[in-house]
């Protein structure tokens, strides 16, 4: 009988022991808590592409608790994503659609954190004569000219916008050209790889085509000019109406992208294996 009772007892406070346990720990050696939090965060192919955000994300959730669900979409597609209500924060490198984004309500706090350039690559004997242009209007003329092809995202992201103010200052009707102008409208990845195997020309970001290098059969063809300047800004989703945007973790993983720590680390990004940074603080 002693022992059936004492047997209870134990077992009644095992359970009570049980029943204390805060929601969201699994008590001894659970490695789960209350504070882990997850936003989604709408972004470009050439950020994702490039690796930064995988090297980010480990000390974010070591500072923050935060991780990040990753849209990766061109500028464009991720600034409407996050309008209608589907994200919480944005990094983008299209300024003019940024802007628009904010003033029309769907974005508050635009900050250009970082920057890297643009290239124009292409095959590595340069058959359009790229290096002997006169400035970065000239290369793009010259390589619809000398009847080699252009691969271009067509996806109204940042670098298609870029790539089309580039044709303005030209007098290339390059859309007519359907032989040698290919818009495929997809991400600069898939576009790297397109050009590589047609042998063709196609304007990237610098950091991008760095972490792809490996797999392509491209070089570096032009990259000089203020006007390949690339600018990317980091944007917190406005709240909407029947719509859950979590503000405030959007917030802190704003806070802590633009923290001293977070910018120190984007600007080591890419050194060890690359010999050079992908991206550089400020604008």
């Amino acid at each position: 009988m002693r022992r059936f009772i004492a047997y209870t007892a134990a077992l009644c406070l095992l359970l009570s022991f049980t029943a204390c346990t805060p929601k969201g720990q699994s008590g001894a050696g659970g490695d789960s808590g209350p504070d882990e939090r997850e936003i989604i965060l709408s972004t470009t192919t050439s950020v994702n592409d490039s690796g930064l955000l995988d090297y980010l994300q480990p000390y974010l959730k070591e500072d923050k608790g935060i991780t990040l669900n990753i849209l990766a979409q061109g500028s464009g597609q991720a600034l409407a994503t996050a309008a209608a209500g589907d994200a919480d924060a944005v990094i983008a490198h299209s300024p003019a659609a940024e802007k628009e984004f904010v003033a029309n309500g769907s974005g508050t706090d635009r900050t250009e954190f970082m920057h890297n350039f643009y290239v124009i690559v292409g095959p590595s004997d340069d058959p359009a004569g790229l290096s002997g242009a006169a400035d970065t209007a000239d290369a793009m003329s010259l390589i619809l000219a000398s009847g080699n092809k252009f691969v271009s995202r067509g996806d109204e992201s940042g670098t298609h916008t870029k790539e089309k103010s580039l044709w303005a200052l030209t007098d290339v009707d390059y859309e007519a050209d359907t032989e040698n102008y290919m818009s495929i409208g997809k991400g600069m990845g898939d576009t790297l790889v397109t050009a590589s195997e047609v042998q063709g020309y196609t304007l990237t970001d610098l950091s991008t085509f760095l972490s792809m290098k490996d797999k392509l059969d491209l070089e570096v063809a032009v990259d000089q000019g203020s006007d390949l300047k690339n600018v990317y800004s980091v944007i917190l989703v406005a709240e909407q109406s029947g719509k859950e945007i979590k503000t405030d973790d959007a917030r802190d993983f704003m806070d802590w992208l633009l923290s001293e720590k977070a910018l120190g680390l984007i600007a080591e990004y890419g050194k060890d294996k690359y010999g050079q940074a992908l991206f550089f603080i400020g604008q």
